[in-house]
C-alpha cells in the first residue's frame, strides 16, 4: 500500500505544481521561493479527495500549534522541523501520513510514512476562519475536472 500512496502522491504534487504558482499569483502576492509555501490546506484537501475517488479513506489532517501570553509552545501540534512546530496540514490514509508540501520546511518533496511519525501532531480543530474553509474547499472543488484529465479519468 505504501508504493501506491506514495506514487499517488508524487502524482498529486506534479499536478498540483503549477496549480500553486496560479493560486500565489490569484491573492496578488509575490511567489514564494518554495511554491508549496502558503498551500498545505488545499494540497491536503486535494489530495484526500483524489485518494477517495479512488476507493481509498483518507482523512484531512491539521495542527496550529498555540502559544502561551509568554511565548513558549504550549505542546506538539503541527509539523516539527528547523526546531519548533509549524502550522500544517496533511492526509492520513490507510495506516501512512500522506504529505507533499513538507518541503517548505526543508522535508522532502513527498512524504509517505506510518502514522505515529513524530514530527507530525494533529490539533484539536482546525482553526481557520470559515471563508478560509470555503475558499480551500472552492479551490479545490475549481481544480477537480483539470485533475480528472490529468489522470485519465472522468
Amino acid at each position: 500500500m505504501q508504493k501506491h500512496l506514495i506514487e499517488m502522491a508524487t502524482t498529486a504534487r506534479s499536478f498540483l505544481e503549477p496549480v500553486w504558482i496560479e493560486w500565489h499569483t490569484a491573492r496578488g502576492g509575490k511567489l514564494p521561493a518554495v511554491p508549496s509555501q502558503y498551500t498545505c490546506g488545499r494540497s491536503s484537501l486535494f489530495v484526500v479527495k483524489a485518494l477517495r475517488h479512488v476507493g481509498i479513506t483518507a482523512t484531512w489532517k491539521t495542527g496550529v500549534p498555540r502559544h502561551s501570553e509568554d511565548g513558549p509552545e504550549l505542546g506538539p501540534i503541527g509539523f516539527y522541523a528547523n526546531g519548533r512546530w509549524q502550522s500544517h496540514a496533511w492526509v492520513e490514509a490507510c495506516g501512512y501520513i500522506i504529505d507533499i508540501t513538507a518541503d517548505q520546511f526543508g522535508a522532502t518533496l513527498v512524504i509517505v510514512v506510518p502514522t505515529g511519525d513524530r514530527r507530525y501532531a494533529e490539533g484539536t480543530e482546525d482553526t481557520a476562519l470559515p471563508a478560509f474553509v470555503a475558499n480551500r474547499t472552492n479551490a479545490v472543488e475549481a481544480i477537480w475536472p483539470r485533475w480528472l484529465t490529468y489522470c485519465g479519468h472522468t
